[in-house]
């Protein structure tokens, strides 16, 4: 039984960690970094996660307590992205945020805890620099925590820090206890910065398989895992809201496109159980794109040929993102896929003809319909027909012939 939930913690912990690496993409945009009036640099999500997790340690937290504080670390920033557009350039962002996120992850396993963390982590113990000013007494410690990992890890070079850098640091969190720092977590980030181990972590590309050796010992995850019903859901959700708030043409193309792909599956003949994951994969197909800076999402003419090289980027970003998730490899596919060819001539894999399966070959042309029936910047929304009739063209070539005919009778 123990053994079984370490699996479940540290598979949740792992999960958790990719989508806090596609946040981390979607928040390192020049834009969003000018709205929350900071840079947030690579990999924050995962680096405040993992300070958080250390200073969580040296306060000898529950191994529930350490989870709950690596996840919370992991979505801090989960709130940015939604409130982003309303806010962009207004110093109300970090109060939004907060609130926003805490509101994200309500309904998160330890919700209760996770809202409170997220709601609380730019408070500081001078109200004058809280973005909340809530007293100190409602102030959660893994609020605290998250305030004091937030705050280092912006103040770190993306790089191995020297040692004058870091004794520069200490000095800094000491003369701000009390004002920027509550008490109690700055000793224990005093006692956890005394470690070596600690900073040249920090900058380890395999820093997710060093937390959970910390948390959980030195044994291996297996490499994916079936799709479960229940929190994944949510979490495909939400992340597909996310993805498609990042621009403003974009409302609801993920739930569109994963209830487009669903129709088309069904009347396949496609079990509960594959409807079920094609619709997830749906929800998470342009998950990459997160990646793409939102000027370039939203140019109003045509993209020059940099731009396109780094739109199509993204569904490699979403098969590396969904592949260290777990998920299942076919759903992975139906995800990533969906800009493949069946000449071969798709990015960014080159697939051809009998490489592209059946879910990803629905998944095309779900994505294509709903992409060609939106507005978007340098075009208005086609009818449902006029819209078969432009996919029937690239039948044989960019399509399944017979997949379209199919989707012919279902769509319109």
């Amino acid at each position: 039984m123990k053994e079984r939930v370490v699996v479940e913690d540290a598979f949740y912990i792992r999960r958790m960690w990719s989508f806090s690496r596609a946040l981390d993409l979607g928040l390192v945009d020049e834009e969003i970094e000018r709205g929350l009036l900071v840079s947030l640099g690579q990999r924050h999500g995962e680096r405040v996660a993992y300070i958080a997790m250390r200073l969580g340690r040296a306060l000898e937290f529950s191994k529930k307590e350490l989870v709950q504080v690596t996840v919370a670390g992991l979505l801090h920033d989960i709130g940015a992205m939604g409130c982003f557009r309303e806010y962009n350039g207004d110093p109300r962002i970090l109060e939004r945020h907060c609130l926003s996120g805490a509101a994200i992850v309500e309904d998160f396993p330890s919700g209760e805890v996770l809202t409170h963390a997220v709601k609380y982590h730019h408070e500081t113990p001078d109200p004058k620099f809280s973005a909340l000013r809530a007293p100190s007494e409602v102030v959660p410690i893994m609020a605290r925590i998250l305030s004091l990992a937030d705050r280092i890890d912006l103040r770190l070079k993306r790089r191995l820090s020297s040692r004058r850098e870091r004794d520069e640091i200490l000095e800094w969190v000491s003369m701000e206890t009390g004002r920027l720092f509550y008490p109690e977590v700055a000793v224990a980030f005093q006692r956890v910065a005394q470690k070596e181990a600690f900073w040249l972590d920090i900058e380890q590309a395999d820093l997710l398989q060093i937390a959970l050796g910390l948390l959980f010992g030195k044994w291996l995850l297996p490499a994916m895992r079936e799709l479960e019903i229940g929190f994944t859901d949510e979490l495909a959700a939400t992340f597909a809201d996310l993805i498609d708030q990042k621009s403003q043409f974009t409302a609801r193309h993920s739930r569109s496109v994963a209830e487009t792909v669903k129709r088309l599956a069904r009347s396949l003949g496609w079990n509960e159980e594959r409807l079920h994951e094609i619709y997830v994969a749906g929800l998470l197909h342009d998950l990459g794109k997160l990646s793409i800076p939102k000027n370039i999402l939203d140019k109003p003419g045509p993209l020059d040929p940099f731009e396109i090289e780094i739109v199509r980027t993204h569904p490699y970003y979403s098969h590396r993102l969904l592949m260290e998730a777990g998920f299942p490899t076919r759903m992975v596919e139906w995800a990533s896929h969906h800009h493949e060819r069946l000449d071969g001539k798709g990015y960014p894999f080159a697939l051809a003809g009998k490489e592209i399966d059946e879910g990803s070959r629905l998944m095309a042309i779900a994505d294509i319909f709903v992409a060609l029936t939106e507005d978007r910047p340098y075009r208005p929304a086609m009818t449902p027909g006029d819209a078969i009739a432009l996919i029937q063209r690239g039948a044989g070539t960019m399509v399944d012939a017979k997949l379209v005919e199919m989707a012919s009778r279902v769509l319109l």
